[in-house]
């Protein structure tokens, strides 16, 4: 099988004329006319559960969409949405979807200006496409790190993948309050609405951590043709996160190669960690290898990759 990163580099990258607008895929996101765009899809029971409830799905849909967007250094300013509903899915379900999806419309203050709906088989399948105005001409690349960067990642990391975890796993022995917590950072994301003028004005490469932090570090190291040194110890972790650890050391390895996060992670120079969301976790290097301190097991730390 291929993964979603072989057949980009196979099927789509390019040396051609227009690949000025796509970055050459190696962004998550298309710049045209002074606008970046993004789009991103979720599928039932591979992103969200037929037993999830609808409006937190279209929360999450939303989103993930402006986490990819903020994480350029743009605020989102309109969308796109894609509908291929489901054989299960009654004018109830729909009800409560669009009430979720107008609910977060109104919150991020977009314009919804069109899309698509359809009917599929099996599973529904949700998609958005999102995009907003450069700020002075400027957005953030993610290949675009030095050297002499330091990383930062804002929040909370490995929240999300423990609170899928908790949901697949009918008795997880922790306090209610702490796996309510990591149930909801995975149900209900937020993205760093609040920091896209910050990383808009001081990192120099960024994305979001969708993948797993250190997928996403990878492709930071990669199109930046940099390595990355880190302090596993230095990842700043929920109580929640600390709580469940400490019951089910093992599940350490979700801090780094767990996804849907959507918290930033972006290089930039020292001392923007005197921002209270941001922590410094490392250092940009000269080389190709990511090496993680305090971290023993690093085989098999490679994210979430879609394979074909």
């Amino acid at each position: 099988m291929i993964t979603e990163f072989d057949f980009i580099k196979k099927y789509l990258s390019s040396k051609e004329k227009n690949s000025k607008y796509s970055l050459n895929f190696n962004d998550d996101v298309g710049l045209v006319d002074g606008k970046i765009y993004s789009t991103d899809t979720i599928c039932e029971d591979i992103h969200f559960f037929s037993n999830d409830r609808p409006n937190l799905i279209a929360k999450k849909l939303i989103r993930v969409n402006v986490s990819d967007i903020v994480s350029k250094g743009v605020k989102p300013k309109y969308c796109l949405f894609n509908f291929s509903i489901g054989k299960n899915i009654d004018e109830n379900w729909i009800s409560n979807f669009m009430r979720g999806l107008r609910s977060d419309i109104q919150f991020f203050k977009l314009n919804l200006i069109g899309g698509d709906t359809t009917k599929t088989l099996d599973k529904t399948v949700l998609s958005l496409t999102i995009f907003g105005n450069l700020i002075n001409d400027k957005f953030v690349r993610r290949s675009s790190a030095k050297s002499s960067d330091y990383i930062y990642v804002s929040g909370t990391i490995g929240d999300s993948a423990l609170g899928l975890y908790c949901k697949k796993k009918e008795k997880v022995n922790i306090l209610k309050k702490h796996k309510e917590f990591l149930l909801n950072r995975y149900l209900k994301p937020t993205p760093r609405i609040d920091l896209f003028n910050y990383i808009n004005k001081n990192a120099s490469a960024s994305t979001d951590v969708s993948d797993g932090l250190y997928s996403d570090l990878s492709n930071i190291c990669r199109t930046s043709n940099l390595g990355a040194d880190i302090d596993f110890n230095a990842i700043p972790l929920s109580n929640s996160a600390k709580a469940i650890i400490s019951k089910y050391p093992k599940l350490n390895k979700l801090i780094l190669n767990g996804g849907d996060d959507y918290e930033l992670l972006f290089t930039g120079k020292d001392g923007l960690d005197r921002n209270k969301n941001i922590t410094k976790i490392g250092k940009m290097k000269k080389g190709y290898n990511i090496n993680i301190a305090d971290f023993n097991d690093i085989t098999d730390l490679d994210g979430y990759k879609h394979k074909f």
